[in-house]
């Protein structure tokens, strides 16, 4: 089938003005083509939705409105359903109903390319899966790195997620990786320039642990509480590089007084919905639109649209 001639021209016109892609990141399908979504989202803002216990507090229905972009992170996507997921552990950590609905975005590890995802019996138990990750509808793939350098955090062509546990980063920290980390460079790296926080309590203990129902040892919510005070380090450390890149992250936690998170400025959950939506709120009305203005209308059909 021959080719459209103004397609061609409008091909060739785009390659023509074409600029180099701003980060060096690369994302892959399951067949592993190997694809750039950076500035996908330009200059767009996204509510990015971690899992602490304020994020119940909030009306989420609120986000569900034109203009609106999230992403969610772990297990937040059984508290609200995302535009775009990830994630960092295994993935038979993660409620399968999030892994095989195809209306989620997922972008995550290489590494998790060929593992197999988990399901809950009847009983409560639970059992490996008979799908793996790249069975599953609308997941892309990243390169993680896990050298955390505060001064280049933004620049790296993989995507980082804190620290290995062998060595220090640049601030003088061993260890301590997070998903908030991942999913805060793939925001920047989709283009988005505000990243509303929603669940950033950092802060847990035994009848506070997330948004939703699941266990903690004590154990493990000491280990969290050291990792969000590395983070705290961290994201203070980051936010003249943020503000260099002109990235804003803004915190909507409900009480400001009451998060542990301080390194970025707070702003109320209802104005943070407001401003996101605004450039698509107006009233809709569809009369006019196939009709051209004027016979001079640049829009205007070549033929009656028979759609």
């Amino acid at each position: 089938m021959r080719e459209n001639g103004g397609d061609i021209a409008a091909l060739q016109a785009g390659l023509k003005q074409r600029k180099p892609a701003r980060s060096g990141v690369r994302l892959y399908t399951a067949d592993f083509d190997s694809v750039s979504l950076c500035d996908f989202y330009r200059s767009r803002s996204a509510f990015l939705i971690l899992s602490g216990p304020s994020l119940a507090q909030l009306d989420l229905t609120r986000l569900n409105q034109r203009g609106i972009v999230t992403m969610a992170v772990n297990n937040a996507w059984a508290v609200h359903r995302p535009t775009l997921w990830t994630c960092v552990d295994d993935p038979g950590r993660f409620i399968d109903t999030g892994w095989k609905d195809p209306g989620i975005l997922k972008i995550v590890p290489v590494s998790h390319f060929d593992k197999r995802l988990r399901v809950e019996n009847p009983d409560g138990s639970f059992r490996a899966s008979a799908f793996k990750v790249r069975q599953m509808p609308g997941v892309l793939f990243y390169r993680r790195s896990d050298h955390f350098d505060h001064s280049r955090f933004l620049k790296s062509d993989t995507i980082n997620w804190g620290q290995d546990g062998e060595h220090t980063d640049s601030l003088g920290i061993k260890g301590k990786r997070s998903v908030m980390l991942a999913a805060l460079h793939l925001l920047h790296y989709l283009g988005f320039r505000t990243v509303y926080l929603l669940g950033a309590d950092f802060k847990m203990a035994h009848d506070r642990r997330y948004a939703f129902d699941e266990h903690r040892s004590k154990d493990a919510i000491r280990h969290n509480n050291i990792l969000y005070e590395s983070l705290q380090k961290r994201f203070e450390a980051l936010r003249p590089h943020f503000e260099q890149h002109r990235f804003r992250v803004v915190n909507c936690a409900p009480d400001p007084e009451a998060c542990a998170l301080k390194a970025f400025e707070f702003v109320p959950f209802e104005q943070a919905v407001t401003d996101a939506a605004a450039e698509c709120a107006k009233p809709i009305s569809t009369a006019g639109w196939y009709q051209p203005a004027s016979p001079n209308d640049p829009h205007a059909p070549h033929q009656e649209n028979k759609g």
